[in-house]
């Protein structure tokens, strides 16, 4: 009977309603497009659901445990409850029963929805049913009575929420990043730290989600069952031991009240005396006394004070565990900027975002915490001086909190020994501070006007999921003022500092500062000496509220307004939306004869100090057809502005500004064989209130813009269109055949597809003191009004994808085989760059060495420029290489590397140029095999030669790691090595398997191989594909080696 009055309680409250539905509406959201076809089902099943209940389940029960644990002491009953019959043991074992059915039906009914939206995206998924069965009463169900009890345990050993709040706060966070370093695949940016500690928390998971995602590749084992049992027995100890110390604490209360009771009874109390108290006008003394009190109230606190000395703890270990790390088997010299980097913009912004909500909470509730809320409303003092003690009382903890910021990564840099520079610690904790403060002005104020804490609670955690989940984007609303207090604030970089992000700082901050004074006003107004909302009448004397308001509204209004001017708003639903259109309304285009860009005659002109370049191009268009034109499709990517295109003999006939697309009619039809000339101009300005990123880039430090996808285009652009099944289903697209390359280039025949190869000449001016680097042989360089003009032309065709570059450092240079190689890096005389800079000349002048035997280069010249980061650590254009300054210059082998990764990348990025801009190109439906595969190849040969086999076997056990744990976390099918399309497998299996090739057969008939593939298929012939290379491979190996071969690429 008295579970069942547990039960009609607990259905009666508001929050228990609340923790039914957003966890289903979680549930919705995140199964919704993450199902795929390429992958198991099943395994991605289970998958979701684990993610589903790693991420809920210890929320619901934080949440949830107050309400049903501390009633008695939050409605002051607890003396009343502990006098009835009922016994302690059944009062606290039905309690827990209750939140355990609780926790377990909102958790399986959220199940049960993902699993429907499995089923209904994909269809019956095979042995569902057993899973769910599994899943249910040997993951979930034992999860929810441990995460229970202890909740039982911490709400005992308090009366207070909070501590209930932190502890499930910091379970949850904890967890999230022990899931991180044991390779979630879920998570985004995890990895497999250690193979060891990985088998080990298969083991000691407490919640078992390891050991089922480690079943996807392997069965459960002993271990499961062994992990299940122990937390079963766990969860029982804890709720034995904390029934026991609860019913000793009842006891002794009981006998200090009786005794308190004795004292009264035999001690006759003094009559109290009683004197008229006058009231002195001094509001700024009263308002200092309430920031001293409300200041040590919230200091005193013990959540408080553990905060404040193991926040600088964690702030220590995150700067010192980082600190020098580049990638595996790097390091570097690191300096302030790199300290800071490490925990200011992710962990610190999170944290103190977090703790602007406790503290706001404590400080604008503690009077109604302590039923004194109307005494203080009763005083002469004016709401403002209670709402301005407050905010003074959260910006003291403001600076406290980064104060303890600057010491912990202060105290690792010391311990380290590294660069250390004061003023770049006082910029991030100026910068961090007023983001901070509007966070926590938007903070005091909800609680402030709000009279229920339950709906202030409710609004926080709305503010708190809009900035720390995609959920806004997911509804199809993204717009970056969604987010309070959110600037682009980025991690600066020894590079450039804060450049890809400063200059949009400033007005994300103008327009938040304002918001929160029109918030301050109206909250001093309508808040009733910290009581809630008051319900005063708005009369005459109140429409002056309408001056902020109307002065926020204004200024979002303008930053909204020249965000999209910079740049259209777009999220990943109005790209497949863009796709969609496109193909809808060109598809008919697709095999329509287009003409054929052959030569680019460019003139650019940079301006790095003013952040803009112009753009001035004539395209030379040709008939390559045997049939003549009458349209041409012209357009460009659909997040540009419409440039100014002219084409001889040519008028726009139609528009289609939604797609950013035209066709020209020419007035006399375009014959075989026939050239025109299209002319477009426009300019490129680098967005100030967006961050610098990606590959269009203009600034004092360095400036890259590369054509795709900026230059118009022309003819229909197959790569617009969706290739996801899922998605093109969603948008009545026709769902296209996806063939693999091993069974869609099984045979030979005639290729169908050609290079997009084309000639430029290019003329680019810039500022003077500034190096220019683009496609082609430099021709002349002068020198006029403090420009300095460069002419650029290649001799030969080149992959049809031009980019220009001009930075403030002239290159280090040296001759191999004819080519002039060329390195662009800063601070080039430093003595550890300069060794850099030599290790990447070296690798670059290796890599055309050896691979000059299979095919010449093409061209004279070949550029290596140290770059920011682009979005890869090293990115290869025809005949440039952009190298991410951090990974290729300022960087190091580590005492215990077995190789130099700074070499390593130089050969691959090099290696591109023959596979990638030479072959590996023009066949649209291939894998990266002939791009990504084989150079890991060249790798492993240049390697060798370079530095031993000991080395090239380092990279091949460094690459079997790799593999390794990335296939614990793979959940798709395993495919064949040509067809392959995830990264682990392009790369690190393909070292694994050119390794065990060579040990095979040797080199030889690799390179003749290869050389064959370039005898039949370099450029003009037709496009290889990777089945090209596998014939080649196995004519040149044998009849005896083909079973291995096919083994190794086709299994």
């Amino acid at each position: 009977m008295l579970i069942f009055n547990e039960w009609r309680y607990a259905v009666r409250q508001p929050l228990v309603w609340l923790c039914i539905i957003i966890p289903l509406v979680f549930a919705v959201m995140l199964s919704s497009g993450l199902a795929a076809v390429e992958v198991d089902s099943l395994k991605q099943l289970k998958l979701n659901i684990t993610m589903l209940q790693m991420m809920q389940l210890p929320v619901l029960v934080g949440v949830l445990a107050p309400v049903i644990f501390l009633r008695d002491q939050h409605a002051s009953m607890q003396e009343l409850i502990y006098a009835t019959q009922t016994s302690l043991f059944k009062r606290s074992l039905a309690r827990v029963c209750l939140l355990i059915c609780l926790v377990f039906i909102i958790s399986l009914i959220s199940d049960l929805v993902m699993i429907y939206m499995h089923v209904r995206q994909l269809g019956y998924i095979p042995n569902m049913v057993s899973f769910t069965v599994f899943n249910s009463f040997l993951v979930l169900l034992p999860n929810s009575c441990f995460l229970v009890v202890v909740a039982f345990f911490v709400c005992h050993k308090s009366a207070n929420s909070l501590p209930n709040y932190v502890v499930f706060t910091v379970l949850w966070i904890g967890y999230i990043m022990l899931a991180s370093i044991t390779g979630n695949p879920m998570l985004a940016g995890s990895s497999i730290i250690s193979n060891r500690f990985y088998t080990l928390f298969v083991w000691l998971d407490p919640f078992a989600y390891t050991a089922v995602i480690n079943s996807l590749t392997n069965s459960l084992g002993a271990s499961f069952a062994i992990n299940r049992v122990v937390v079963s027995m766990l969860a029982v100890g804890i709720f034995y031991i904390t029934f026991s110390k609860n019913k000793k604490h009842t006891l002794l209360k009981s006998k200090k009240s009786k005794n308190t009771n004795e004292y009264i009874r035999y001690n006759t109390l003094k009559p109290a005396e009683y004197k008229t108290a006058r009231v002195t006008q001094k509001p700024f003394l009263m308002m200092a006394s309430l920031y001293k009190t409300t200041l040590v109230n919230l200091v005193s606190h013990p959540v408080t004070l553990l905060i404040i000395f193991v926040w600088p703890v964690m702030v220590f270990h995150s700067v010192a565990s980082s600190s020098g790390y580049v990638e595996p088997m790097s390091v570097m010299s690191t300096t302030s900027l790199d300290a800071i980097s490490y925990y200011a913009f992710d962990m610190q912004l999170l944290f103190g975002t977090l703790l602007m909500a406790l503290w706001s909470w404590q400080v604008s509730c503690f009077a109604k915490y302590y039923n004194i809320a109307e005494l203080i409303a009763a005083t002469p003092l004016k709401t403002y001086y209670f709402l301005n003690s407050q905010l003074l009382v959260l910006g003291t903890m403001i600076l406290v909190f980064l104060t303890m910021s600057l010491l912990g990564a202060s105290a690792a840099q010391w311990f380290l020994h590294s660069a250390y520079q004061f003023e770049v610690h006082l910029t991030i904790l100026f910068l961090m501070a007023i983001v901070l403060a509007i966070i926590a002005c938007v903070f005091l104020c909800v609680f402030n006007l709000c009279r229920s804490q339950l709906i202030a609670g409710l609004l926080i955690a709305v503010i708190l999921l809009i900035k720390f989940t995609p959920i806004m984007t997911y509804l199809g609303l993204t717009h970056t003022l969604w987010s309070v207090g959110w600037t682009p604030l980025q991690a600066p970089d020894n590079f450039w500092g804060y450049r890809a992000s400063i200059s949009s700082y400033w007005p994300y901050i103008s327009v938040w500062l304002a918001a929160c004074i029109s918030l301050v006003i109206i909250t001093g107004i309508f808040n009733h000496r910290g009581a809630g909302l008051s319900r005063r009448v708005m009369g005459v004397k109140h429409f002056w509220l309408l001056i902020p308001l109307l002065i926020t509204v204004a200024l979002f209004t303008q930053l909204h307004l020249r965000l999209v001017e910079e740049k259209p708003l777009t999220n990943s639903h109005k790209r497949e939306a863009f796709k969609a259109q496109y193909e809808k309304a060109f598809s008919q285009w697709r095999n329509v004869a287009q003409p054929k860009i052959v030569h680019i005659d460019a003139n650019v002109d940079f301006y790095p100090h003013q952040q803009q370049a112009h753009f001035s191009l004539i395209y030379t268009l040709k008939n390559t057809h045997q049939a003549p034109i009458k349209e041409i499709l012209v357009g460009r990517s659909g997040f540009y502005k419409w440039a100014d295109i002219e084409i001889d003999g040519a008028q726009r006939a139609k528009s289609f500004p939604l797609l950013n697309q035209a066709v020209f009619k020419f007035e006399n039809e375009m014959q075989p064989g026939e050239i025109r000339k299209l002319v477009t101009r426009f300019d490129v300005h680098q967005a100030k209130l967006w961050p610098v990123r990606g590959h269009q880039i203009i600034t004092p430090e360095f400036s890259y813009i590369r054509s795709v996808p900026l230059l118009p285009t022309v003819g229909y652009q197959g790569n617009y269109e969706l290739t996801d099944p899922i998605l093109r289903q969603q948008h009545a697209l026709k769902v296209k055949s996806v063939i693999r390359p091993t069974k869609l280039f099984a045979k030979t025949v005639k290729a169908s597809t050609h290079y997009q190869w084309l000639t430029m000449s290019s003329k680019v001016s810039t500022t003077s003191g500034y190096q220019v680097i683009t496609q082609g042989e430099e021709i002349s360089r002068t020198s006029k009004d403090d420009r300095e003009i460069f002419h650029f032309e290649t001799r030969t065709p080149i992959n049809a994808i031009p980019a220009w570059v001009t930075v403030p450092c002239s290159p280090v240079t040296k001759q191999q085989n004819g080519v002039m190689l060329n390195v662009f890096a800063k601070d080039k005389n430093e003595p550890a760059r300069a060794e850099s800079i030599a290790v990447n000349l070296s690798a670059m002048g290796d890599t055309i060495k050896w691979l000059n035997n299979i095919s010449p280069y093409r061209a004279k010249q070949l550029s290596l420029i140290g770059s920011p980061s682009v979005g890869a650590t090293g990115y290869a254009l025809p005949q440039l290489i952009l190298i991410e300054d951090s990974v290729g210059f300022r960087s190091k082998p580590s005492a215990n590397a077995g190789f130099d990764q700074r070499y390593r990348r130089a050969v691959h990025e090099t290696a591109h140029q023959w596979f990638g801009h030479d072959i590996g190109n023009g066949v649209f439906s291939d894998s990266a095999f002939l791009v990504e595969s084989m150079a890991k190849y060249i790798e492993l040969v240049v390697i060798e030669q370079r530095y031993g086999k000991a080395t090239m076997q380092a990279l091949v056990e460094y690459e079997t790691t790799r593999y390794e744990q990335s296939m614990l976390m793979n959940i798709k099918e395993r495919s064949a090595l040509v067809d392959a399309t995830q990264s682990f497998d392009q790369y690190s299996r393909a070292t694994i398997v050119f390794a065990k090739l060579r040990a095979a057969i040797g080199d030889e008939p690799i390179i003749n191989a290869l050389k064959l593939v370039w005898k039949n298929h370099g450029y003009p012939n037709s496009p290889a594909n990777s089945m090209d290379f596998i014939r080649a491979l196995k004519h040149e190996a044998g009849k005896e080696q083909e079973s291995l071969i096919n083994t190794l690429f086709l299994e």
